[in-house]
């Protein structure tokens, strides 16, 4: 469905420059022919309904392998490439795949299934398989269909008002949600040139002076590894028309470094695997009150329970979970986990619940503490954490990864305790120079760190 709309959409723009990654460009005839002969090579071997988990070390091969996929009606599973053996295991047993290519000997061992050529299409076909980043530590296999897939597509090029005269700067990791259905994928739906392109914090700067991108989505991850650059210091990015900010909360103090570069919007992105990108958003200018608010998209509806958590509703919604049951209530809202709070009379995201720390009967959301401390300079990295004290009693540790050695105890308390409130303040900080870990979508694995130098938490083990 996808590929089709894609190859309706490339009759308008066939010499155009459709796909930019490293040095391999495709125009939209170039990307559509080869599109079209893997899948005459693929369907030799495929059969429609088989489920194909792939990996590459580049981007524009997912690209050709999902739209490849597409027309064989075979279900697309991308995953992270050179992964250890058994996180690979892993997924597979989550997911059970019929075909399995992560190098191009995989691809070379595989075997025709000596039957007719079929070619299938169904709205409610498994269009994908997307991993979730296993902060428990085990993946969840999130399956979507076709029709869900396609809504999204067009649900991020109506919230980005996309049109052909835009140049996407897609460094998400293709195996993941946002990776192909925010930004990749709709961007060819719409004629767009899409440079796709693993980070880098040198390269971020050159992709920027050479195609002037006008959509695409940076992290605090992102700023903090390039703040020591030169180049990134003298970076004009006034070319941008919408920079997002996404998969955790941004401290303000990073927006404003982002306006003071040019940057003339921020779009705030709320989502998850289940949920396609963005269920909620927010566009932010600079004199914009309450930046981080967030306003539930039209393609969704959204309820709170007790205790704030956050339950969506859409048909651009998971189908299921391929290894695991999906908690859906009797009018068919899915809980994210992710608790909300209302502040004024607005929305903002809080935190995963099972963060969450019980301090002095508040609960308090380590993110904001990190933020607080994250926009020191000479801090890396940090993870907020709880320890228990006794007594059902616990406090707040704070782990900052530094090679910094002004960075102490000290100085971050004298430069926080203005921001926080006083039952967020932490009891305890430790300094490491030692890089904090952190899962194949650069998130920092809280449950990893509560182990080294915490209790873990019930919910976490």
């Amino acid at each position: 469905m996808i590929f089709e709309t894609i190859k309706n959409q490339s009759q308008l723009h066939r010499h155009k420059t459709a796909v930019i990654c490293g040095d391999k460009k495709y125009t939209y005839t170039e990307l559509i022919e080869s599109v079209e002969k893997l899948a005459a090579v693929m369907s030799t071997a495929f059969l429609p309904g088989d489920r194909l988990l792939f990996a590459s070390g580049k981007e524009y091969h997912y690209i050709r392998m999902v739209l490849a996929c597409d027309i064989l009606g075979v279900t697309f599973m991308p995953t992270f490439p050179n992964l250890p053996k058994d996180v690979v295991d892993g997924i597979v047993e989550a997911s059970s795949p019929d075909h399995i290519i992560l190098t191009e000997a995989d691809a070379l061992a595989l075997e025709p299934h000596n039957k007719a050529l079929i070619y299938s299409k169904k709205t409610d076909h498994t269009y994908t398989v997307l991993f979730t980043s296993g902060t428990t530590g085990k993946p969840k296999a999130v399956a979507h269909t076709s029709a869900g897939c396609l809504m999204a597509c067009f649900n991020s090029i109506s919230v980005y008002q996309m049109s052909s005269n835009d140049v996407i700067l897609s460094q998400l990791p293709p195996s993941t949600v946002g990776g192909l259905y925010l930004y990749a994928l709709p961007g060819l739906i719409k004629g767009c040139t899409v440079v796709i392109e693993q980070f880098n914090p040198r390269r971020f700067v050159k992709l920027c002076e050479e195609y002037k991108p006008t959509i695409g989505i940076i992290v605090p991850a992102m700023i903090l590894a390039m703040q020591n650059l030169k180049t990134w210091n003298e970076l004009d990015m006034s070319h941008w028309r919408e920079l997002s900010v996404g998969s955790t909360i941004i401290p303000e103090e990073m927006l404003d470094i982002l306006f003071s570069k040019g940057v003339p919007a921020i779009r705030d992105l709320y989502g998850c695997t289940e949920t396609q990108v963005p269920a909620f958003t927010f566009l932010i200018e600079p004199d914009t009150e309450h930046k981080l608010q967030l306003e539930c998209n039209d393609q969704y509806e959204y309820k709170l329970d007790r205790h704030d958590q956050l339950w969506l509703k859409s048909p651009l919604l998971m189908s299921n979970y391929l290894n695991a049951d999906a908690e859906l209530d009797s009018d068919g809202f899915w809980c994210t986990g992710d608790v909300f709070e209302r502040k004024y009379n607005k929305l903002f995201y809080k935190s995963r619940r099972k963060d969450l720390m019980k301090i002095n009967s508040h609960n308090v959301s380590p993110i904001g503490i990190e933020n607080a401390i994250l926009v020191l300079d000479g801090v890396d990295e940090v993870c907020v954490i709880s320890k228990e004290r006794g007594l059902g009693e616990k406090y707040i540790v704070a782990i900052i990864s530094s090679q910094d050695p002004q960075i102490n105890k000290s100085l971050v308390m004298n430069s926080i305790e203005s921001k926080l409130m006083p039952y967020e303040l932490p009891k305890d900080i430790i300094v490491t120079k030692e890089t904090l870990p952190r899962n194949q979508m650069g998130k920092i694995q809280r449950h990893v760190i509560q182990g080294i130098y915490g209790e873990v938490n019930e919910d976490q083990s």
